[in-house]
């Protein structure tokens, strides 16, 4: 009879094509590796070196410790001699690194742009250690109106840091479609997800609200949308409006979900469910009632007669409107969000447009988002949701069909901690 044994502790790896080892102990109390590796960060376009330190392998605590604030993932490999199914590698969690300073003072700066003109905002600066940095459209901050911007619905809202690289919790709601006669238009979707801001490096919101032009004809809901530069790292999908005499919209998508179908015989089709990364580059216009989908890099005019793709960085540079402005109040950071003229809305006003009125009131518009979804196609019924979409880079904490039954699209930004 042999008698069983207890496994072995777990073990500390590194892949040496990736990374640097600086030391490894092989204590067997308390084994540690320490690694440096060096990468090109989205966030500013430098290469960054990060020195990682791993401890505690074969205790009930696994300490991680960094030099460097931003988001690693970790995982563990378990081994033992005779088991049949050794070695098991463990689910990935999520490593947010944060510095002392976050842990009293994390600034965050915006600003409220138009793509179309100067007019320009600066909102105050926000501790995000004493609470919330929350945006909805139109309205700038929460239940604090911007001059002269509260009648805009397509707004450019730009975050930034300028002291040092903060780690945020990020919640992106999309509107719900309109509500007709009864019958409810589908929720905006929602989704959370974490991310490090990156010091002077510009990050944009675009978020509407459920009135033309950033909703379609019908009042289906409008996306909400998540650049850094001018790569679109996350957008989630308007609901679609409701029928007239019967029909409720589908619920809008958030990040790598598709929108719901509207009901009724003449429902329209929710937006497509697009993968990770997998959203092709070139924008669609809505065609009648089908819905169109948003480009993944910001086009712009202004720098495309200049030869810069969609996808590259203009360097450190002030918010440019559509025709090369320079809006001077705004901040010189490390942009590349290029302003869309209002014949394309950067395509992200994408929802299927009614053909079908009550009274002169168009109704069943479909939801802008990823993919947008389609216009109803009679009275009864409604339309459809938009479908919300994610490139990768950030880490979602959770994605739902639905969850704003607000008419506006909404930013909550918080600090990890």
């Amino acid at each position: 009879m042999t008698q069983a044994t207890g496994g072995n502790g777990g073990q500390s790896a590194y892949n040496n094509q990736v990374v640097t080892l600086i030391s490894s102990s092989t204590d067997g109390v308390n084994p540690s590796i320490e690694v440096t590796y060096t990468s090109s960060s989205q966030g500013g376009g430098t290469q960054v070196t990060t020195r990682t330190e791993i401890s505690g392998a074969n205790s009930p605590t696994l300490t991680i410790k960094s030099n460097r604030v931003g988001t690693q993932t970790v995982n563990c490999r378990l081994t033992h001699p005779t088991s049949a199914d050794s070695p098991l590698t463990t689910s990935s969690a999520t490593f947010e690194a944060i510095s002392a300073v976050n842990l009293s003072r994390s600034i965050i700066s915006s600003e409220v742009c138009l793509d179309t003109s100067g007019n320009f905002y600066k909102n105050p600066d926000k501790n995000l250690f004493l609470g919330p940095l929350q945006l909805v459209s139109t309205l700038g901050l929460l239940n604090n109106p911007v001059p002269g911007f509260d009648a805009v619905p397509e707004l450019a809202f730009v975050v930034y840091s300028t002291e040092e690289n903060i780690p945020v919790r990020i919640t992106l709601s999309a509107s719900a479609g309109q509500s007709f006669n009864g019958n409810p238009g589908g929720q905006g979707g929602r989704c959370i997800f974490t991310y490090t801001l990156q010091r002077n490096v510009e990050y944009v919101f675009k978020l509407g609200c459920t009135v033309e032009p950033t909703s379609s004809i019908g009042r289906g809901g409008a996306g909400a949308y998540f650049y850094e530069k001018g790569r679109l790292l996350v957008a989630c999908g308007g609901g679609g409006a409701s029928g007239w005499s019967g029909g409720t919209g589908g619920a809008g998508g958030g990040a790598g979900i598709a929108g719901a179908n509207g009901s009724g015989t003449g429902g329209g089709r929710g937006g497509i469910k697009i993968n990770a990364g997998q959203l092709t580059s070139a924008g669609l216009f809505p065609s009648g009632t089908t819905g169109g989908k948003i480009e993944s890099c910001t086009s712009g005019l202004y720098w495309k007669n200049q030869g810069i793709s969609p996808c590259s960085d203009v360097g450190q540079q002030k918010f440019r409107t559509i025709d090369g402005s320079i809006v001077t109040n705004s901040a010189t950071l490390q942009r590349g969000y290029k302003s869309a003229p209002i014949t394309n809305y950067g395509f992200r006003h994408n929802g299927g447009n009614s053909a079908t009125s009550i009274n002169g009131v168009f109704i069943g518009g479909g939801g802008a988002g990823a993919y947008g979804g389609n216009a109803a196609t009679n009275a009864s019924s409604g339309g459809g949701g938009a479908s919300g979409y994610t490139n990768g880079s950030v880490n979602i904490l959770s994605s739902t069909q639905g969850g704003n039954p607000s008419n506006l699209a909404t930013a909550t930004i918080e600090v990890l901690t």
